[in-house]
């Protein structure tokens, strides 16, 4: 055998072996979209709706799982581990599955979550806008804009990454939002989910005092849940009684546990 079709030869071993040794998948265009899965946001919260409601329950938050692939497969293993079905209602994602919007990112993240036995719903993040990623997450998960109730408490996720949109308005939508407001007599308390809190700068500055206003005029709202800083934080930013509580990116290994009694909230930041 010849010099040069040894070291063919040899290249192609190397290939062979480095992509059957690889764990995760990849893809061939940063702009494909090609989901593993669909609206996989509608078939949590049918799980979720299957669930015998109570005013009492709790569920697990977790945000910015962006580059920290192994520390969410981690996570899954910990919460099947650690938490049994009676004790933990379902899993919320604050947004960001991806860094860069590609197909293949979320798919490293379905690849994960996909074992974990708790449903989860997830709302869409900066980073999830980059490229084709908004896409992408629209036939992953479905709306942007979406609520569902459990027990006597409603969930409202939209998003509120104002900056990909350039400001320009339409981002977070506060008409949408006030409609969803509007809740019969059976629900006594709103929890509220989006990626960018309102006082970071990426939150279109135009609306946060009618967005802060809308929450604080509203008796019901409970709490509002983000992730995007990367840090934990809980406390009343605006003075007005609403909490904020933002969960840690997930590559600090934490999440949080959220109890809710009534209408009242208890959280734990978790380490892992």
């Amino acid at each position: 055998m010849n010099d040069d079709r040894r070291v063919t030869l040899l290249l192609l071993i190397a290939a062979i072996l480095f992509f059957s040794a690889c764990k995760r998948n990849f893809q061939y265009s940063v702009l494909e979209v090609k989901p593993l899965a669909r609206n996989m946001n509608q078939k949590a919260i049918e799980q979720i709706q299957e669930l015998t409601p109570t005013d009492t329950f709790s569920f697990l938050f977790i945000s910015d799982t962006q580059i920290a692939y192994d520390e969410l497969e981690e996570f899954v293993e910990f919460a099947n581990r650690k938490y049994s079905l009676d004790s933990v209602a379902f899993v919320l994602h604050g947004g960001d599955f991806s860094d860069y919007g590609a197909n293949f990112e979320y798919n490293l993240y379905y690849d994960d979550i996909r074992k974990l036995k708790f449903p989860i719903v997830g709302v869409i993040g900066n980073h999830d806008m980059l490229g084709n990623g908004r896409e992408v997450y629209r036939r992953y998960f479905g709306h942007e804009n979406f609520s569902f109730n459990f027990g006597s408490t409603k969930f409202i996720a939209f998003n509120s990454n104002s900056r990909e949109v350039s400001f320009d308005g339409t981002v977070p939508n506060l008409d949408w939002i006030k409609s969803e407001q509007a809740v019969n007599n059976e629900v006594k308390n709103i929890i509220y989910l989006s990626h960018v809190p309102p006082y970071s700068p990426d939150f279109d500055p135009d609306k946060l005092e009618a967005y802060t206003a809308l929450l604080a005029h509203n008796s019901k709202s409970l709490l509002s849940l983000h992730g995007h800083t990367h840090t934990y934080r809980f406390d009343q930013p605006f003075n007005d009684g609403v909490d904020y509580l933002v969960a840690p990116s997930l590559i600090s290994r934490s999440f949080i546990l959220v109890h809710v009694k009534g209408n009242t909230i208890q959280q734990h930041l978790i380490n892992y």
